[in-house]
């Protein structure tokens, strides 16, 4: 029995999402990580304040596995019940002092001095939670495993919509191949069409001047238009920058920046081949060639 075919490789998209959860005895530690179309990296990391000491690392994670995008990370910490419960802290001490200050006070302003335990509770520092400022041991350890696993699951996320978005690519590239076909097929029959063409004008404009055409005017003006309308070299570029972008839509990782550029060659060797085609069935088919150029822009903006 043979193995399962290796995974095809393909570029990471800008834009994917992952999240994940690990409960310890403290509590419940979420983690979420989104990212959406950014020309550089951005992170925005919101931790939760008994996390708060971790902000700097996660954003260095971010950065280790991220190359292009905003990427926004959440990290937060919910005790459990009983954890809760233990950090609930009164200082007695407080709530004894602010009771007999607010008596002291209605009774310097004529009220009534009747003090209830909501009163004393609102005085700030009376109630509290011992351990708002710093999470417990184990819990440093979950969030540790739950943004690994948030970063992992966002990873899966960008692969796949990298994998979707390099089939449209391919598409567009395979159009723009065949079309390449259909100019390189063309192109030797400009300068016969052109010839017949302009005899056929000339012809027209001696007819009854009993002047016959120059052969070798002819040939030096057709000569003059193949030259001129000459579009190998544009061809042969064209079939390069398929070349390339194909074997960089196999290729694992970010590769925006280089498909933009790449886009951009392409825009000058199509916007050549139309300037150098004046027939109309070429002309028709470089506007293709346009369109599916634009097409690929936009798609890979949203490569990393």
């Amino acid at each position: 029995m043979t193995g399962a075919p290796p995974a095809t490789k393909s570029p990471l998209s800008m834009t994917g999402a992952g999240t994940a959860s690990v409960d310890t005895p403290s509590g419940r530690v979420d983690a979420e990580v989104r990212s959406v179309n950014h020309r550089f990296l951005k992170v925005s990391a919101h931790v939760s304040g008994a996390l708060g000491a971790l902000e700097s690392d996660v954003e260095d994670r971010v950065r280790a596995q991220v190359e292009r995008g905003h990427v926004t990370v959440s990290l937060r910490f919910t005790r459990s019940s009983s954890a809760a419960a233990a950090a609930f802290r009164v200082d007695t001490a407080l709530a004894k002092a602010a009771a007999d200050r607010l008596r002291d006070l209605a009774d310097a302003a004529g009220v009534d001095r009747e003090i209830s335990l909501r009163d004393v509770l609102l005085v700030p520092g009376v109630v509290g939670d011992a351990t708002a400022t710093a999470a417990p041991p184990d819990v440093e350890v979950a969030a540790s495993k739950a943004l690994d696993a948030a970063l992992a699951s966002h990873r899966s996320s960008r692969a796949r919509e990298g994998r979707h978005l390099a089939d449209e690519c391919r598409a567009i590239l395979a159009r723009v191949g065949a079309n390449a076909v259909t100019m390189r097929a063309r192109a030797p029959e400009l300068p016969r069409l052109y010839r017949d063409r302009l005899a056929a004008r000339i012809t027209a404009l001696l007819a009854g001047s009993g002047v016959e055409p120059d052969p070798a005017l002819l040939a030096r003006e057709v000569a003059t238009f193949a030259d001129r309308c000459d579009v190998a070299e544009e061809l042969a570029r064209l079939d390069a920058h398929l070349a390339h972008a194909a074997s960089l839509l196999a290729t694992d990782g970010a590769v925006g920046r280089k498909l933009d550029f790449l886009v951009q060659e392409f825009h000058r060797e199509v916007n050549t081949l139309g300037s150098k085609s004046p027939d109309p069935e070429m002309t028709a088919v470089v506007l293709d060639v346009k369109a599916d150029v634009e097409r690929l822009r936009e798609q890979v903006q949203n490569f990393e």
